[in-house]
């Protein structure tokens, strides 16, 4: 009995409106279907990240003692004492390794005893007169070559791992104390060589200092921001993983590569996006250049401002009957269909629905609606009142103004985007990125109907760098 009701009162719900001369059927209802994934493609952005050390290499420096003193007191034989005072470090980066080197300047004071007694239990003394000779006193201090060479590697939580070696000692000006035949650069040397080992470990303290959790954080915070792509929409790279490639250096800058794992997304207009913090390091897939699914959400009220640009108002002939659209609206989807509403007035007022499969022609760049047609619903209530309407003209017409060429809007895009892609960003208050990239291609894989938007894959292909 309610059945019978309910189909009773959209009979006359339908006659009323027929007989008023308006077409309104009953919507059809929007459904929530499931969308297929986008692909998962194993993908990387390689950041070159260029790190001026100069900074760090100045604590280095300043941690070092600027001079050092030893000496070595006995009766027989030779007793030495020596100074040395040293320049700033020369540091130099080739590949893999960072090398250090030190000049500096030294003197030395030795004396020379033949043979020492003692009597009675007195200290010892020398039985002879001791020889007194010195290098660099009095004259010109002589010159010492130091060099260090350490390995640095990178931990899974961002801190520089650093192993340093001595590799030389190299008295310059030799100081050969020719009166009892004793080679003082040789003792400067060992000795100097004792001492320096100790600041082997010294050395790996101070490297192991550098920040470099502080840029790699910067690329990642640069990597989360949105990038606004002026009159076509928002993009989000949205970074998931970190690997860091074997640190470089070139003179007095490190060289690191970074590869981020991103899941970009494009909206026309402005979302949510969640930023997870910068995780620990894994290990990502490296390539040069990125080649990226983008997913790529066209909000329908986008759409529909496209497309009224050019169906509103417009009038279509029926030989002595007319219809003016006042509204083109796409509403959701039914199935994998994308709902269409259209308003007009004119001979006949109202509203109708239409269905159509969203299809992209990779030769033409185009978007369009080839099976758009009459929903049932409104099939039924045009053939009640004005099957004049059934003309292919009034689809013909709707098809063609659902229909949009992207070739124009995908260069702009790529052209767009990649002005974006160099430009400065601000992460911080005062502290600015910079970012420089390119697009070689765009170009659209998939094509999907979503609750609130079209959802396409456009697959980008190009590099990108930072430079703090």
């Amino acid at each position: 009995m309610r059945i019978f009701f309910a189909l009773f009162t959209v009979f006359l719900m339908e006659l009323f409106l027929v007989s008023c001369g308006s077409i309104v059927p009953q919507q059809p209802l929007i459904t929530n279907e499931t969308l297929r994934p986008a692909p998962q493609v194993t993908s990387t952005v390689k950041i070159p990240l260029e790190i001026n050390l100069s900074p760090y290499f100045d604590l280095v420096d300043k941690s070092l003692p600027k001079t050092f003193k030893g000496n070595e007191e006995q009766c027989d034989g030779v007793s030495f004492q020596y100074y040395f005072i040293r320049k700033p470090l020369l540091f130099n980066g080739v590949n893999k390794k960072l090398s250090y080197q030190i000049l500096g300047e030294y003197n030395i004071r030795a004396n020379y005893c033949a043979q020492c007694s003692s009597v009675f239990g007195s200290d010892p003394f020398c039985l002879t007169p001791r020889i007194y000779v010195s290098c660099g006193v009095g004259e010109p201090l002589r010159k010492l070559e130091i060099n260090f060479e350490s390995e640095i590697s990178i931990a899974s939580n961002y801190q520089l791992k650093s192993k340093t070696k001595l590799i030389s000692v190299k008295p310059v000006d030799p100081c050969e104390l020719t009166f009892f035949k004793y080679d003082a650069s040789k003792l400067i040397e060992e000795e100097m060589s004792s001492y320096l080992k100790t600041l082997e470990s010294d050395i790996d303290d101070q490297i192991e200092k550098v920040d470099l959790l502080t840029p790699v954080s910067q690329a990642w915070k640069v990597m989360q921001e949105s990038i606004d792509i002026p009159g076509i929409g928002h993009l989000y790279f949205q970074p998931r993983s970190v690997e860091i490639e074997p640190i470089t250096f070139s003179k007095q800058k490190a060289n690191i590569n970074i590869n981020m794992e991103l899941s970009p997304i494009f909206s026309s207009d402005s979302i949510f996006i969640s930023k997870p913090s910068l995780p620990v390091l894994s290990k990502v897939p490296s390539k040069e250049n990125f080649n990226l699914p983008l997913l790529t959400l066209l909000s329908y009220d986008s759409l529909n401002a496209i497309f009224n640009q050019e169906i509103s108002g417009m009038v279509i002939p029926f030989k002595k009957k007319k219809i003016i659209i006042s509204e083109l609206k796409a509403l959701g989807p039914v199935g994998k269909q994308l709902l269409f509403k259209v308003d007009f007035s004119g001979s006949k007022k109202g509203t109708i629905y239409l269905l159509g499969t969203p299809y992209f022609d990779q030769k033409t760049k185009e978007i369009s609606f080839p099976d758009l047609t009459f929903d049932l619903r409104t099939h039924d209530a045009i053939l009640k009142s004005a099957k004049w309407m059934f003309d292919k003209k009034l689809t013909d017409t709707f098809r063609n103004s659902t229909k949009f060429d992207l070739t124009e809007q995908m260069e702009n895009g790529r052209l767009e985007i990649e002005k974006q892609l160099n430009t400065k960003i601000e992460y911080q208050k005062g502290e600015f990125v910079s970012l420089s990239g390119n697009l070689s291609s765009l170009n659209l894989s998939d094509l999907q109907v979503g609750a609130n938007e079209l959802r396409v894959i456009v697959n980008i292909e190009g590099n990108l760098s930072l430079k703090l």
